[in-house]
């Protein structure tokens, strides 16, 4: 019989305190032993290396268009899709409908605050060791900060040093009691300050492989750190676990090999340092900005292989030409860290900081495994630090287009003027609709759902 480990939340604790039943199904066990625990890590289909933020996420970054058919009704103001693609302040506006970008999150961070607090009681098993102990409470810590850095960068401002004193963050909830009241919004400083104690706790335990990839290495501890610092704009700290991550796995696949193609996309999992899985990021287009970022001449394998060409022509103009998809249906979007990742993050650290030949000698690594007959990049290349840093964020932007946490990166570059644009949707069909997000704009921060506040009247609203 297949063995399933049971957390009884009730309805967590996202909505109200609330009573909930001490009994446990047919087919469930609660977790006992260490290695039950271990198994809490992996969960299935809905366990905690999943969340649904895909649809909130990708609706809501400018790399695709929506045909009016995947919108859907326009006119309807609680249409979740128009909402979101619209950047709407309807947007999960309706307290009857879940915003599964905060609830699984804190579904899952409910599982790894249960780890964290209960497997040192947990009893040895044949098989169990301190080790393995320990190993499952790091990945727990990895865990948490993975889930609370996607939930404040949804959910709240970019970080900027000045103000994330001051910004509202997430609710910090860090023990696995659901008669607990949700704790306050703090703010983002707060909320990151967690993430980085966490991972610092965790890179202390966490080993240098895994036989599962869905559980963090301890590269995956040091990349996830290099991201974070990297959504901070602390770019020393970027460049240090960036490094770190790379001397510990820097192998890239080259798509330029006849292996690499759309009917086998699900190679590119092998860069994963850890595999936090998502549905098909979504449909759509890829919009006009995105492909401008790419050659045209083909050569650039991230934009020919990675979707489908299916032009779209109204009144005799190419409007649409690339669809988002894959013919490999092993393949996944993952919102993980990654060997690629850590190249570009320490290349834009780099060029940052002043260092514009390594910077433009890891971009040249890394576009030599993505481009057909890659021409050398040379200091020639880039006359002044801006515009090789402006190269370093389009370049992250095209290695990470199936990551969904462009979002992010957009309200980061906002923060600043040389690299700072208006986000625009289109909506292409019967009534086409042009919807633009302004830099910096509210339109970009997700608000709170309106189930949450619901239950949490005082919770104040972005």
């Amino acid at each position: 019989m297949k063995k399933y480990m049971l957390l009884l939340v009730g309805s967590l604790l996202l909505f109200s305190c609330r009573d909930y039943l001490d009994v446990v199904p047919k087919g469930y066990v609660i977790p006992t032993t260490v290695a039950d625990y271990g198994l809490l890590l992996i969960g299935g289909d809905s366990g905690p290396n999943v969340t649904g933020n895909e649809q909130v996420l990708h609706y809501s970054n400018d790399n695709f268009y929506l045909s009016s058919t995947e919108v859907g009704n326009v006119n309807n103001p609680l249409n979740t899709n128009f909402a979101l693609y619209s950047w709407s302040d309807y947007r999960y506006a309706d307290p009857t409908v879940a915003n599964s970008a905060w609830n699984d999150a804190y579904r899952n961070i409910y599982t790894f605050n249960k780890i964290i607090e209960e497997v040192d009681g947990a009893t040895l098993a044949a098989g169990d060791t301190e080790e393995l102990r320990r190993k499952i409470k790091a990945q727990a810590y990895y865990g948490r900060a993975y889930e609370y850095l996607f939930l404040v960068n949804t959910f709240s401002k970019q970080y900027t040093a000045s103000s994330a004193g001051t910004d509202l963050g997430v609710p910090l909830v860090l023990k696995a009691d659901v008669t607990q009241k949700l704790p306050s919004r703090g703010t983002v400083a707060f909320v990151y300050t967690q993430i980085i104690n966490d991972l610092n706790i965790a890179i202390k335990n966490l080993p240098d492989n895994s036989d599962i990839k869905l559980l963090p290495t301890v590269a995956a501890g040091y990349a996830l750190l290099a991201r974070t610092n990297i959504y901070k704009s602390d770019y020393e700290n970027a460049k240090k676990y960036a490094e770190m991550a790379l001397a510990k796995n820097s192998t890239l696949v080259d798509y330029t090999q006849p292996s690499f193609s759309n009917d086998n996309l699900s190679i590119k999992l092998n860069e994963q340092y850890a595999t936090h899985s998502m549905n098909q990021p979504g449909n759509g287009y890829l919009s006009e900005d995105a492909v401008s970022i790419f050659p045209q001449d083909g050569s650039d394998i991230r934009l020919t292989e990675q979707f489908i060409e299916n032009p779209v022509i109204i009144n005799g103009e190419t409007v649409i030409k690339y669809i988002m998809g894959s013919y490999d249906y092993n393949f996944k979007g993952t919102t993980s860290v990654s060997v690629p990742e850590m190249y570009i993050t320490l290349a834009e650290a780099e060029a940052r900081l002043g260092n514009a030949d390594t910077a433009i000698n890891l971009l040249n690594s890394l576009r030599d495994k993505r481009v057909l007959d890659n021409v050398q990049l040379s200091t020639d290349d880039f006359p002044t630090a801006t515009a090789l840093t402006k190269f370093c964020l389009e370049e992250r932007r095209r290695e990470m287009i199936y990551t969904n946490t462009r979002l992010f990166d957009l309200k980061r570059e906002n923060l600043e003027s040389a690299f700072a644009k208006t986000a625009i949707h289109k909506v292409q069909g019967n009534n086409n609709i042009t919807i633009t997000a302004e830099a910096n704009s509210r339109k970009l921060i997700m608000p709170i759902p309106a189930q949450v506040l619901k239950f949490n009247p005082d919770m104040p609203q972005n």
